[in-house]
């Protein structure tokens, strides 16, 4: 059962990565305690009843495509997905300024240990702001997705460029500590190998 809903918040999930240090492999097929990774995140995510859910994805075929319309998706095309992650920052803002959304939450594909209470929480330092400023996951010093941008900043994440998305902008956020582990991408076939010989954390 989905907890309460975060109205006219837009959910967008990042997909549309290059995987260039994962080697030829896409690396969101790569299976994780039996499962595709592209899939844990956005299973998580379900739990959160979102205005509306969506993949930033390079290809609507995708593997794990299935899985993730049947978990009430919407795929979006990211036809510009080989220019970086800014690109799929960028695709993600324009839906929601299209759809109309007062905030944009971005989360990344391959982060599959998230939990859903640090989303809530989340949420909460965002209505704590009165929606008017970006909320992000902090580890340490760093600020990093999953994060939320409000309405007013959908202009400044549609002019983003290069390869690291909104990294500079989050720098600006309020920081909500993340439980320790749970922001681990998984980035190389060494960090895969090794999370898979690990009990399930998920």
């Amino acid at each position: 059962m989905s907890e309460a809903a975060d109205n006219e918040i837009m959910l967008a999930v990042l997909a549309a990565g290059q995987s260039r240090r994962f080697g030829d492999q896409d690396k969101l097929t790569a299976l994780l305690h039996g499962r595709m990774l592209g899939l844990h995140a956005a299973d998580t995510l379900t739990r959160i009843a979102f205005d509306r859910r969506t993949i930033i994805a390079s290809d609507p075929g995708h593997p794990c495509a299935i899985g993730w319309r049947a978990m009430g998706y919407d795929i979006i095309l990211n036809e510009h997905a080989a220019e970086g992650q800014s690109a799929s920052v960028r695709c993600a803002a324009q839906h929601a300024m299209k759809y109309g959304a007062s905030a944009l939450y971005v989360c990344l594909a391959d982060m599959p240990y998230i939990v859903h209470q640090h989303i809530q929480k989340l949420s909460r330092a965002f209505d704590d702001h009165d929606h008017q400023k970006i909320i992000a996951s902090g580890e340490g010093d760093k600020a990093m997705p999953p994060a939320i941008f409000p309405s007013s900043e959908f202009g400044t994440l549609q002019d983003l460029q290069g390869d690291h998305g909104a990294r500079k902008l989050l720098q600006t956020a309020y920081r909500v500590a993340a439980p320790d582990g749970s922001l681990l991408d998984i980035d190389t076939p060494q960090i895969l190998a090794t999370e898979n010989q690990k009990n399930p954390r998920i």
